[in-house]
């Protein structure tokens, strides 16, 4: 990495490296941090990114859309899209190495695809990242091998890993890229709206295993009936669903990651009421806790897991001494 180029800034972010960012005249700008972080918000803006989830899994939230992650997602998200990835976490819990991504000026993609006519597919891979574009399998592995090796190139070697990741997400087959964004999307209705989701967001996030639609309106500074409306338009999801896919995953994540009992994992996720936790989890899921539990159980040190779900964790979360 050429620090000649760079700009070291440092942050009080829990959980989060030194985060190192290119400078702002660069073309493509290069980062890393971990989660939390306040880089880690539902935000959008003008530059395109390529985003590798290294750690943890989660929710993408990107436009009206919600799809799960895993370690070794990858995503393109187009200009003025709305964005975010909220992971699985209960508080205490840090993932450092989280977040892997790549920010590229419109113009500077205008100005490749108009000077090399061999990238004119790149044209289609960003009409589909207004849309969210993920990859899967074999495509979303060699796109993030690429992204994590551009932090370690200068400038000038950077454009070279900017034209063959795209060029994975051009010859990923159907199977290996989904869109996440509905046709009928209007970016345009999340103007204004950051302070208030945020505010929803983190208020739903620190309180998963309590958290009320009064709670979260207070916490976006509305009314209950006006924020049900502003969540739902400006997310694209209920409130009550968007809680209950948080708290399934959650649930997931300690089922694969930790030997606790079911009915500890039940609490955690919000649940005081067995049938009504095992109900939710067969909807979300297609099948029981236990059931998911024997076919999903993964080493503690998995990426999905990050080796940070400790019992004394949980136990002071949960009050239990």
């Amino acid at each position: 990495m050429d620090a000649r180029n760079l700009t070291a800034i440092p942050h009080s972010d829990a959980g989060s490296l030194e985060v190192i960012v290119p400078d702002g005249d660069a073309a493509i700008r290069w980062s890393s941090h971990g989660y939390p972080s306040s880089l880690a918000k539902w935000h959008y803006h003008p530059q395109i990114e390529i985003h590798l989830i290294r750690e943890g899994s989660g929710q993408l939230m990107a436009g009206d859309g919600l799809m799960p992650f895993v370690p070794g997602h990858v995503a393109m998200i187009g200009s003025n899209l709305p964005h975010n990835w909220l992971s699985d976490i209960i508080p205490g819990e840090r993932l450092s190495h989280r977040d892997v991504l790549c920010h590229i000026r419109p113009q500077t993609m205008r100005l490749l695809t108009a000077a090399f006519p061999e990238t004119s597919g790149f044209e289609t891979v960003l009409r589909r990242s207004q849309h969210a574009l993920v990859l899967f399998g074999d495509s979303a592995r060699e796109a993030g091998e690429l992204l994590v090796a551009m932090g370690e190139h200068s400038p000038v070697r950077r454009v070279a890993d900017l034209i063959a990741i795209l060029t994975v997400f051009e010859q990923a087959s159907a199977q290996e890229s989904q869109t996440v964004v509905t046709p009928e999307y209007n970016p345009e209705i999340a103007v204004g709206a950051e302070d208030g989701i945020n505010a929803a967001i983190t208020y739903i996030s620190t309180h998963l295993d309590e958290v009320s639609l009064q709670g979260a309106a207070d916490a976006a500074a509305m009314s209950v009936s006006t924020f049900s409306r502003f969540f739902k338009r400006v997310a694209g999801i209920g409130f009550a669903d968007f809680v209950r896919r948080l708290r399934v995953g959650r649930a997931c994540r300690l089922l694969t990651c930790t030997n606790m009992p079911i009915a500890k994992i039940q609490q955690l996720s919000g649940y005081t009421n067995a049938s009504n936790f095992n109900r939710r989890f067969l909807e979300e899921t297609g099948m029981t806790p236990s059931q998911y539990r024997r076919e999903h159980l993964l080493p503690p040190r998995s990426g999905r897991c990050h080796g940070s779900v400790q019992e004394s964790t949980i136990s002071g979360f949960l009050g239990i001494r």
